[in-house]
């Protein structure tokens, strides 16, 4: 047997030391890779404030969560992607967050966007939380989907119950966005019921496509001769905002509606005084004093230069209780659906959260109007998750 000789013996044995150092560097890279988690909104269009306003409050939680050391000893990362407002966008952006491998994706923040991609959702296993997506279409139903804001058939009920009982009001007129109809129908449908069960009448009814540029003021006018009592806007912030105004200049005496869809800045910002007065009922609180909100509220200032809004707040929250859930997975996606559906009582900061058997949400509503251009809340409603 030919003899190695003692130059040959410690270069194998520098090779193999080597080698080790290298793989136990490797190894430890991967162990201390950031998780990944996507997030698809609206970001540019018509609807952009609900996205952007989700976003910045992830991107806030999400930084908070790191300065304390992440999940599970790693870093958390945010993969934004904009879904354009459209179904096609929403397509695109699911589909390349999906094969980015994310751990769980936080969106979409509209009911249509959604709706259009759910049989993506739906396939690829992927857990979405949405913050803001509230469309009883997929209400109830075991599945990776989670929301955090209740099916909206409990504010429009709600809303309905206290347009007959509280303010008197027999007949409203109704207008709705069918661009994003799987929120609004609902949402209107909803309403109707309950306002006709308790003796009211839906007098007027005007669907609209707001990318079609709607003639407010003709439907307005149309509607008179019915003599509205209370008029209910199912629209974005920008659209509620004209309409609003539309009602103002043509005078008409009628209490004004809305649904939470309308309440960003925006609104404030568009409608002017106009929409002093307009009333909604919605899941967060427009004077929350808690600790948690306060100092939530301290940090966004401080970082975006204006005070959050609802969509801010929603956001925040779905990566507190995303990465509640990934801490119990060791930052896995396996076992997520679980981890989640663990959620109950949570303090988050627009109140205590608790997701039922289904992913659906159980928390507070809020009666909200606007007074001299400002949120405020009027009072507190028990939801009835039933």
């Amino acid at each position: 047997m030919k003899s190695v000789s003692l130059p040959q013996k410690l270069s194998v044995l520098f090779l193999a030391l080597l080698w080790g150092l290298m793989s136990l560097l490797l190894s430890g890279c991967q162990a201390q890779a950031p998780i990944e988690i996507g997030f698809v909104a609206g970001l540019t269009g018509r609807n952009a404030a609900l996205g952007v306003d989700g976003r910045d409050g992830a991107l806030l939680a999400l930084d908070q969560i790191n300065q304390t050391g992440g999940v599970a000893g790693r870093s958390l990362e945010l993969v934004v992607r904009d879904d354009l407002g459209t179904p096609d966008g929403a397509i695109a952006a699911d589909e390349d967050l999906i094969s980015a491998d994310v751990v769980a994706i936080i969106g979409h923040m509209i009911s249509e966007t959604n709706m259009a991609v759910w049989p993506i959702i739906e396939k690829s296993g992927v857990i979405f939380l949405s913050p803001t997506v509230s469309t009883p279409q997929i209400a109830g139903l075991d599945d990776n989907f989670f929301r955090l804001m209740p099916v909206n058939s409990y504010p429009a009920g709600r809303l309905a119950d206290y347009t007959a009982n509280q303010l008197g009001l027999k007949r409203v007129a109704i207008f709705y966005d069918l661009d994003n109809q799987a929120f609004t129908q609902t949402f209107r449908d909803g309403f109707a019921a309950q306002f006709e069960q308790l003796g009211g009448q839906v007098v007027a009814d005007y669907p609209f496509s707001s990318s079609q540029n709607p003639d407010f003021k003709l439907y307005l006018e149309e509607s008179q001769p019915a003599q509205p009592q209370a008029i209910l806007i199912i629209a974005s912030a920008a659209d509620t905002a004209v309409l609003s105004q539309q009602v103002d200049l043509l005078n008409m005496d009628v209490q004004l509606l809305t649904s939470n869809w309308a309440l960003t800045n925006d609104l404030i910002q568009d409608g002017g005084k106009a929409v002093d007065g307009i009333l909604t009922i919605v899941s967060h609180d427009e004077n929350n004093q808690s600790p948690e909100y306060l100092d939530f509220e301290t940090r966004f200032e401080e970082r975006f230069g204006h005070k959050p809004t609802f969509a801010a707040g929603y956001g925040y929250e779905a990566i507190l209780i995303l990465a509640e859930a990934l801490q119990k997975t060791g930052g896995s996606a396996t076992g997520l659906r679980e981890a989640l559906l663990e959620t109950k009582d949570f303090t988050g900061v627009n109140g205590h959260i608790t997701l039922d058997p289904y992913g659906d949400v159980i928390r507070t509503l809020y009666l909200i109007t606007v007074q001299d251009g400002q949120f405020q809340t009027l009072s507190t409603l028990d939801i009835n998750p039933e």
